[in-house]
């Protein structure tokens, strides 16, 4: 290995081999962590002085011949730069040496001095002089902490005797929490001619010294904080990492990667720290546990535990709250056979158990050994399962709840397990949770599910599509189901609350409130047809009732407030569904604008949401997208929404996601690839459910844009029958009047179309801009050509505010064809342009394609403006903005005006200003709608 960081050791040894007569023979301890490189810098500093012309006799200590008499010694007098005879005769010597010792037996305690017979050390110690005679001789014992007595005597005998002999004694020795060697540090290290020098581990920069030497200078430049991070400068661990690093780097060349030469690094640093136990210990309890834990787990008394991790940290292995990094951790356990490994967390657990440590804490030892077959141990999973549910961190739950159910052996108990598990795995995704539902069933039938157990069982059913395993639960259970306190899928508090039925369900499947025979059963008692809600609803659940009951009314404002009360009180992890039908509710109400807040404000916390959350999510972003005219960006979020759970998962959900595909690739063109998405199939119950309604209306718009106007009919006219009959009446939800009167008109039935788009038009609120907009471009279609003007500038106006831009292009169309009809060709023009670039902008084909092939194409268009910021200009500002975007040029406005074209710039540069717009093409196309005699000729 190559030095780094040594050179002043490297000095300090090479001094004291110096030649001076006056100065006596030296001993030198070279000692440090574990693999910090004091063996290396033994042979280095061997090899420099073998260069200069002295004699390196070199001995390795070991732990397996500890017990062997003189075994370390009798290395040193096999060199070669030893004379065959004087070999010969040293091993006569030790020979006799360890037949003495083994003949007077083990010394007795306390003895300091082994039994070497003086002569046999006095002949040695000659013949070791003798060569020092020739020339500089440095002995070597490297890891002289596993010498055996009665070579460290021989060592010892040596010290005292060298005098001014040209001997240099180099030791080197690994700190251990072990008590040190008593004749190495009583006797010999106490000789004033004895220099001890202690080996700090590699700093960052010598990190980065090391690695550029193997790696080369830019990438151990990137790679050197982390590589010191991991490996405490321990240049045994640089060097693994260096290893693992190329045989992994035609995959990861940049990154640091622990493989086998790591794992095998750390266990050989512990192995020679002797802190192999300890280590073990600190691997399978948390960080920062204290030690009297540690040593209670391994059996160790305090100083012993406090000296073990002070050797660890100096090895680089431990910093002052536990691993340096999770890799040495999975290193250490790595080297535990199986089954030591099972038991010692096991013997955490029930530790840490008995201590009181949180129930996570005791649960993440469980799972490690895969076991939990104490009578505690199944009741600490199930909290913990809890906890980490509430967190969000359902996958942990799942795995909690896996072992909970395996090791659980009461058949009382082990139906509300399964409940919690499946619970759990329902937010992966619900096609998992599906397969508890037999074994479930049969709890609930035999009385041992908890409360709540039952409406759980209901509402996942009903979200599969399964109705009629739903309605036998319903009827089966005394005629009713259990309330959970939670709400549909959450878990249920203990304690019976029994109602005719959930309250959530005549929203969710108004369809089966309508079933003969069932209405006693499903119908809530006493619902007033205004706010009122379920007398049983838990207080925690009212606003989430009370948007439900408002959305059924078509009270916009109310559920607008409402939907806001819930996501405001929801925390960033997801717990229900509700806080996705709370956004749906914005979408639906036409607040686009605070619904995509509410969907940004939550994406930056998905990374921890299940993959139900996140599907919802996305689909709910899909909505968004489609409601702002951006056809790509939403058929990109539905079919990712798609993706994240398995269709069998989204149950009656999944018409969301797919209508919003279907409506914006038929928008866009796509038509060839809409069958895909309506030949998917879809579970039995969404015909009960109001998430029929848009997968109704997508068909029927697809069946429109491909001139089928009948089919679209048929789609929408069942559309109207269910929302009618279910009292579900909503047209932000569904607008099906609007659809309907569309395919009136292009049957011809203008009569019809009129009707009905007047009638959509008295249900809505003033705040719903843009299915008001819709709704008035295709009411001005009906109309009669007087009318028209009126209508489709009104709509024009409603639709620039919502934020829809593929509406309001198609509104832009309308205006430009009625322009073209009453011979306005200029402003004709200019709408059509705008009309254009909003429809290319959007990705939609169809709108584009049928405006006026006279227009050229054209790349950009811009921001429209409301009517607050047209009353903040000028009349004159007023009457330049409004001539310029009908297509005058400034001169042309100038002579128009009467003024300078001087004039003419600095009011349209105040324009923009006001507008918050930079060029000519933002200018909002409802500054036509100015009377023209505002602009005399």
């Amino acid at each position: 290995m190559r030095i780094v960081e040594r050179t002043g050791e490297l000095l300090t040894l090479q001094e004291l081999l110096a030649p001076d007569r006056e100065r006596p023979g030296r001993v030198v301890l070279i000692e440090g962590a574990a693999a910090t490189g004091k063996t290396t810098l033994m042979h280095a500093f061997a090899g420099r002085a073998v260069e200069a012309g002295a004699t390196f006799l070199s001995a390795s200590a070991s732990r397996a011949e500890r017990e062997l008499p003189l075994s370390a010694v009798s290395q040193l007098f096999h060199d070669p730069a030893l004379p065959p005879a004087e070999t010969e005769q040293a091993d006569r010597l030790i020979q006799d040496g360890f037949l003495t010792v083994r003949a007077l037996g083990v010394r007795p305690e306390g003895e300091a001095v082994v039994r070497v017979p003086p002569p046999i050390l006095s002949r040695l110690t000659a013949m070791v002089l003798k060569v020092a005679e020739q020339r500089p001789l440095v002995i070597g014992v490297d890891d002289i902490h596993h010498a055996d007595d009665a070579s460290v005597q021989f060592l010892l005998y040596l010290a005292r005797r060298i005098g001014t002999a040209r001997v240099l004694l180099v030791l080197t020795e690994c700190l251990r929490p072990t008590r040190p060697h008593s004749l190495l540090h009583t006797d010999l290290l106490r000789e004033p001619h004895c220099r001890r020098l202690r080996l700090k581990p590699l700093s960052e920069e010598g990190v980065a010294d090391l690695l550029a030497e193997h790696v080369g200078a830019a990438t151990a430049a990137r790679l050197a904080p982390e590589c010191h991070r991991v490996s405490g400068g321990n240049p045994l661990l640089v060097h693994a990492l260096i290893e693992d690093h190329r045989m992994a780097e035609p995959t990861r060349p940049v990154c640091l990667t622990f493989g086998d030469a790591f794992r095998q690094a750390v266990l050989t640093c512990l192995y020679r720290s002797e802190s192999t136990t300890l280590a073990r210990a600190v691997a399978v309890l948390p960080d920062g546990v204290s030690g009297g834990l540690l040593g209670e787990l391994v059996h160790a008394d305090a100083a012993s535990v406090a000296s073990t991790c002070e050797v660890l940290q100096a090895a680089g292995l431990l910093d002052a709250g536990g691993f340096r990094h999770e890799a040495l951790r999975a290193a250490v356990l790595g080297g535990m056979r199986p089954d030591e490994r099972t038991a010692l967390h096991l013997r955490a657990a029930e530790m840490l158990h008995r201590h009181g440590a949180p129930a996570a804490v005791v649960a993440d030892r469980l799972l490690a050994a895969d076991q939990a077959r104490t009578p505690w141990a199944v009741a600490v999973l199930r909290d913990a399962a809890e906890q980490a549910f509430a967190e969000g961190r359902v996958s942990d739950a799942t795995g909690l709840l896996r072992l909970a159910l395996r090791e659980c052996g009461d058949d009382d108990q082990r139906p509300a397990v399964h409940l919690d598990l499946a619970r759990a795995e329902w937010r992966i995704d619900p096609a998992i949770a599906a397969r508890h539902l037999p074994d479930l069933v049969r709890g609930l039938r035999k009385g041992r599910l908890p409360a709540g157990g039952d409406a759980t069982l209901v509402s996942w059913m009903l979200w599969l599509g399964r109705t009629h395993d739903a309605l036998e639960i319903m009827t089966e259970v005394s005629g009713g189901v259990t309330l959970p306190h939670a709400g549909p899928g959450r878990r249920a508090e203990h304690g019976p609350r029994t109602e005719p039925s959930p309250w959530w369900l005549p929203y969710a499947y108004p369809g089966l409130t309508r079933l003969e025979g069932l209405g006693d059963i499903l119908r809530p008692p006493g619902r007033a047809p205004d706010t009122a809600v379920p007398g049983a609803v838990a207080p925690s659940l009212r606003a989430e009732a009370m948007l439900a009951n408002a959305l059924a009314r078509g009270a916009v404002q109310e559920a607008v407030a409402r939907a806001e009360q819930i996501l405001e009180e929801a925390g960033p992890a997801f717990k229900s569904p509700m806080l996705i039908a709370a956004i749906a509710a914005l979408v639906y109400a036409d607040e686009l604008d605070t619904a995509e807040r509410w969907c940004d404000a939550f994406g930056r916390s998905t990374a921890t949401w299940p993959p139900q959350g996140r599907a919802l999510l996305m689909a709910m972003r899909a909505l968004v997208h489609h409601g702002r005219g951006r056809l790509d960006a939403a058929v990109k979020c539905a079919r990712e929404a798609l993706t994240l759970m398995t269709p069998k998962g989204w149950g009656v959900v999944i018409a969301i996601p797919l209508a919003t595909m279907v409506v914006s690739l038929t928008a866009a063109g796509r038509y060839e690839e809409v069958e895909e998405y309506l030949d998917m199939p879809l579970p039995e119950g969404l015909f009960h459910s109001p998430f029929v309604l848009p997968h109704l209306q997508a068909r029927g718009r697809y069946y429109l844009a491909i001139n089928r106007p009948k089919a679209a009919l048929a789609e929408f006219q069942t559309c109207g029958e269910l929302m009618t009959g279910w009292g579900f009446d909503v047209p932000g939800f569904v607008p099906w009047r609007t659809d309907m009167a569309q395919a009136h008109l292009v049957l011809g039935d203008r009569q019809n179309a009129r009707r009905l788009a007047a009638e959509q038009l008295r249900m809505l609120s003033p705040g719903q801009a843009r299915t008001r907009g819709a709704t008035l471009r295709t009411l001005a279609a009906a109309s009669d050509v007087d009318r028209r003007t009126a209508l489709i500038t009104e709509a024009v106006e409603l639709l620039e505010r919502s934020g829809d831009r593929l509406e309001l292009a198609r509104a832009l169309a309308d205006l430009s064809e009625l322009y073209h009809a009453t011979g306005q060709e200029r402003r004709a023009r200019a709408v059509e342009q705008r009309a254009r670039a909003l429809a290319a902008e959007c990705g939609a084909g169809e709108i584009g394609n049928t405006l006026s092939p006279r227009l050229a194409e054209v790349d950009e268009r811009g921001e429209g403006a409301g009517p607050d910021l047209l009353n903040g200009l000028s009349v004159a500002e007023l009457r330049v903005a409004a001539l310029a975007v009908d297509g005058y040029t400034n001169r042309q406005i100038a002579r128009r005006l009467h003024v300078t074209t001087s004039t003419v710039e600095q009011h349209l540069t105040k324009v923009y200003r006001k507008l918050q717009i930079s060029r000519r093409t933002d200018l909002p196309v409802t500054l036509l709608l100015q009377s023209s005699q505002d602009f005399p000729a």
